[in-house]
Parts: structure tokens; sequence; C-alpha cells
């Protein structure tokens, strides 16, 4: 074990140029095709590692009442996604159910970072708190599609923010490492977009809920997006994967991987059957991860860090 986490753990510079630059042509040629053998392949196996790097990293430096309140607040939102695919809850009520769940989550983060202590994570409580307000006014008053299509586009870039100062993916320092691959999808935006690049046929695709209303909204520059979103979204997924759990000391242990994997082939065969369906039942678990990152990251703004002590 001990041999395959060094091996697992080593990481070159060689490796990540090539990995960008696969994908990102990939992103240009085929966005969609792209798009649905990511999300189908490694969808729920990036939200599984997800998880376990957050609970291995984060988990010491947390109060217990804090995760205990945020697992029910996710469990909120995901019986109401649940019950959306089971087809007992209107698509309405689950998007108000995302953002009041995700108000709660900031106003959970408000609390502990105001016994923080410090300056900094006072502020930061102060601006949890001010953003769940302006959630449940967005419910009340605004557009709740787009706020939801925006922390959708957000989301793909979280792992930049998760990783803490000090964190090196083998010998590499891990911000820099995110902050190089997550730039490309923003490069590519704006070199497609001066190049004119033209709209793809979506006629009988998928795309991701992001990028459709994107398309009722850009009357150009939309392939330019769609392309930088899916790269964005295959770069997370290559993130999570594949350089979070090197900060780990261990891999997984195989019962663990054995469960994951056959869980993911599942809902792979899941999705060839009846890829609407899937992408509901996949929408669970998605939305449970990405709603837990969110609140994390501002903890993270307002002083957390590995081997921090925690607030009780």
């Amino acid at each position: 074990m001990a041999v395959m986490a060094r091996h697992w753990s080593s990481l070159s510079v060689w490796e990540l140029a090539a990995v960008g630059t696969v994908l990102m042509v990939a992103a240009v040629l085929a966005p969609l095709p792209l798009y649905l053998l990511a999300l189908s392949v490694f969808g729920l196996p990036h939200v599984l590692w997800e998880l376990r790097w957050i609970r291995q990293t984060y988990q010491a430096q947390i109060p217990s009442w804090v995760w205990l309140a945020w697992w029910g607040v996710l469990g909120l939102q995901a019986a109401a996604r649940l019950g959306s695919w089971l087809g007992v809850v209107s698509a309405p009520v689950t998007l108000l159910v995302d953002l009041l769940t995700l108000a709660l989550l900031f106003w959970v983060v408000a609390a502990l970072a105001w016994r923080w202590g410090s300056l900094r994570a006072w502020l930061l409580a102060v601006l949890a708190a001010c953003l769940g307000v302006a959630l449940l006014w967005v419910v009340n008053n605004g557009d709740v599609v787009a706020v939801l299509v925006l922390l959708a586009i957000i989301h793909n870039f979280t792992p930049l923010f998760l990783v803490s100062q000090g964190q090196r993916f083998a010998t590499l320092p891990a911000r820099s490492v995110l902050a190089g691959l997550f730039s490309l999808p923003l490069l590519l935006i704006a070199a497609l977009w001066w190049l004119g690049m033209p709209a793809p046929n979506t006629v009988g695709w998928w795309m991701p809920s992001e990028a459709t209303w994107l398309q009722q909204h850009l009357t150009q520059g939309f392939s330019s997006v769609l392309s930088g979103v899916v790269l964005a979204q295959c770069l997370h997924y290559y993130s999570v994967l594949r350089l979070l759990p090197t900060t780990l000391p261990m891999p997984a242990p195989r019962w663990w991987l054995l469960g994951a994997v056959s869980a993911s082939a599942l809902l792979t065969l899941y999705f060839l059957a009846d890829f609407k369906a899937a992408r509901q039942l996949y929408a669970v678990a998605a939305g449970f991860h990405a709603w837990l990152e969110f609140p994390l990251i501002l903890l993270l703004f307002s002083g957390l860090g590995i081997g921090k002590a925690r607030v009780e």
C-alpha cells in the first residue's frame, strides 16, 4: 500500500500539460459528446472522491455541531431532488429548496465564523449572513434559475478554493497548479469569442442545464461559453479524482474503492438506458456535494485551515 501511495502521489508538469491540452482540444471540437461522456462516467466518482477528501482533510477542524447542521440542511435538499426524480416534487419547488437550503448553510457558517474570534472571521460572518439574505430575496423577487446557473458555473472552479495555503500536489504548490488549470477555460472562452467560433449543432444532444440557459440568453458567443463551461467541468473532475487525493497520506481502502466504482458503474448504465432520469438521480448527489463546497470555502476564507484548532 505504501508503494501504491507513493506512485499515486507522483505528479509531473508534463501530465498537467497533456491533460489540459487534450481536454481543451476536445472541448473545442466536441463539447457536447465530451460533456456526456464525462458526466456519465466520472460524475458520481468525483462526488464520492471529493466527499472523502473533504472528510479526511477538514473533519477535525470543524465542530461536530456544524457538520450535523450541514448534513441536516443538505438532507432537505437531497430529499427535494430525490422527490423530483420520483415525480412527487415539482421542478419549481426543487429550485426554491435549492436556494433556501444554501441560505441556511451560509447562516450556519456565519454563526461559526462569528465565534472564531478574529476581525477577518467577523467580516466573513457578516458576508455569509448577507449572502443568505440575498438568496432569500432572490426566492421572493429574483430570477432563481439565473442564480442557480451562476452557482453551477462557479462550482466548476471550487477546487481552487478548497485547498489550503501550503498544500501540495506531490512537489507542486496546489493553488498554483489549480490556478493554472482553471485559467484555461477563461482563456479558451476569450480566444473562441475573438475568433467567432460557429455555434454547435445542439439538436438531439443533452446539454448542461447552465449551457441551455446561456443558449437562450446569449445572442452571440454561446459556442465559446459552452466549450469553456465543459472544459471547466472536466478540469473539476480531473482535479477531484486525480489531484486532491495526492494530498492524502494513503489512497482509499480497497473496500471503499470497490463500493464507489460499483455504484458509479451502475449509474453509468442508467445513463445509457435513460439519460434524463439518470441525470435527475445524479443531481441528488451532485447537489449535496456542490452545496457543501460553498460554506466550506467561506470558512476557509474566515481563517479555517489545516492544523487550526476548531471552535466549539
